[in-house]
């Protein structure tokens, strides 16, 4: 029920153990999936964490999208270089200690000094590094959506893939889902010449020319998933502070991603009514996290096998 990006990754992992699968989907255009950037990245937030698990989720990312591109002959995943821009002073120091305690090894650290480097102002300095991919979340989606849908009425299993919706189910309404807005707008850049991803909070993204990408803003209160012009004018405002150019808004679009405050997605059957599971809560780490839960859903479906317990949804029953 439901097939957006967690929907997709299962049905994935359920083929290959020779699983039959079925979709049911209401096959919105605006969704958290098909909004996101599908960014990857080794460093994360600001305090500049190496991301949980980065190495191992990242491998088995690669090697899932890496699988689906030999299948259908297409191009998913698309690796970048990422320049940080510090906001405050903190931050540089933060980065200092992280370095000197080896938290960023084996990844190939780039310190930028405070100053102006390719137009882009650094007030406080900042740093660049690899290992950061995107993933083309809507070609994937659509490239694994069943052509025929025999229905689901003799289904084994039924496993919710709604996002936050969940929450508006009377199955799942105790999963600790918090949904957050995002917005991200596509914009023209004239002049700009970016190779790279760079970020300050606000990451610009190359799309192809003077064709660029700007996200995205994080909202726990507001949850009518339309763009606002509250949004658009902080993006904006970032963005500018990075590249100082006239940015061009070509569109402005936003979804409630189905976020958790403890950064992990959610998977596992009902506590009571076994032939129901639930795969969500991947937040702004689907693209990374989603494969590896995929992937111990389907096989804790298939096989029995165990959940990690971060994920398996079992920690947050009460009954």
């Amino acid at each position: 029920m439901g097939f957006g990006l967690a929907g997709a990754l299962l049905a994935w992992e359920l083929q290959k153990l020779n699983v039959l699968v079925t979709s049911d989907d209401l096959n919105e255009s605006e969704t958290s999936s098909r909004v996101a950037a599908g960014m990857i990245t080794p460093i994360t937030g600001r305090r500049l964490k190496p991301t949980w698990r980065g190495s191992e989720l990242t491998q088995i990312a690669r090697a899932t999208y890496s699988e689906v591109e030999t299948k259908f002959g297409v191009k998913l995943w698309h690796e970048w270089t990422l320049r940080r821009v510090f906001r405050e002073e903190i931050m540089r120091t933060w980065f200092h200690e992280r370095l000197a305690h080896g938290e960023y090894e084996p990844m190939q650290i780039t310190d930028i000094a405070p100053g102006t480097h390719d137009g882009v102002g650094y007030p406080f300095g900042g740093f660049e590094h690899g290992g950061v991919a995107t993933v083309d979340i809507p070609s994937f989606v659509d490239l694994m959506k069943p052509k025929e849908n025999s229905g689901s009425a003799d289904a084994d299993v039924t496993v919710t893939c709604t996002g936050y919706r969940a929450l508006s189910s009377a199955l799942w309404s105790w999963l600790p889902i918090e949904p957050s807005k995002g917005e991200i707008l596509d914009v023209t850049i004239p002049g700009l010449f970016l190779d790279h991803v760079l970020t300050n909070g606000t990451w610009i993204l190359p799309v192809g020319g003077d064709k660029y990408r700007i996200g995205a803003t994080h909202d726990w209160d507001d949850q009518d998933p339309q763009p606002t012009v509250r949004g658009r004018e902080k993006l904006l405002e970032a963005a500018t502070q990075l590249v100082h150019r006239e940015i061009i808004v070509t569109g402005h679009r936003a979804a409630l991603r189905p976020s958790t405050k403890f950064k992990r997605p959610l998977v596992g059957r009902h506590p009571i009514d076994t032939a129901q599971a639930v795969f969500t809560g991947l937040g702004t780490k689907g693209a990374l996290q989603g494969p590896w839960a995929a992937r111990q859903l389907a096989r804790h479906l298939a096989f029995g096998e165990p959940l990690d317990t971060e994920i398996d949804i079992q920690r947050w029953w009460k009954s």
